[in-house]
């Protein structure tokens, strides 16, 4: 073999290698929600009247999308694509390091029923608000706080 064809060879199985072992691993979140799940309590919230008992909720960020099993399991809201709208690290009081992050996320089903998600993370709590309008009225609103989710241990 020439020189060169050995060097294309190498190249050619190094490359292959490297797709191979980064293909066997999990990838790197792709933001800084990506890959987090979150306990909630789902409240409704109704003008003049006393809020109801919370109703306990998971909220997970994976792949770009957001997913409540509340809001799917009521609405047939499935996964939707979220933005982040902030993302910022400061120093509290006591010279702690806080990550906060603000996102939002929408979509609009076949009836005309629109879902807007609000959130904001402080570093593993979770708070935010739900909108379901139907064309552009308000038809229910909720409001949501928790905490991260333990991940499992392997």
């Amino acid at each position: 073999m020439t020189t060169f064809k050995k060097i294309l060879f190498s190249s050619l199985v190094l490359s292959v290698g490297l797709l191979t072992i980064n293909a066997t691993f999990k990838g790197e979140p792709k933001d800084a929600l990506d890959k987090r799940t979150f306990k909630v309590s789902m409240t409704e919230v109704k003008t003049g009247a006393a809020s109801k008992k919370g109703i306990d909720d998971e909220i997970e960020f994976k792949g770009g999308k957001i997913f409540s099993g509340f809001l799917f399991d009521k609405f047939e809201f499935s996964r939707m694509k979220y933005e982040i709208i902030k993302d910022s690290t400061f120093t509290d009081e006591e010279e702690n390091e806080m990550h906060i992050i603000e996102a939002e996320a929408s979509t609009t089903d076949a009836t005309d029923q629109t879902v807007v998600i609000t959130c904001k993370v402080e570093d593993a709590d979770i708070s935010g608000e739900v909108k379901i309008t139907k064309k552009d009225k308000l038809k229910k609103r909720y409001e949501f706080s928790g905490k991260e989710k333990d991940k499992k241990k392997k």
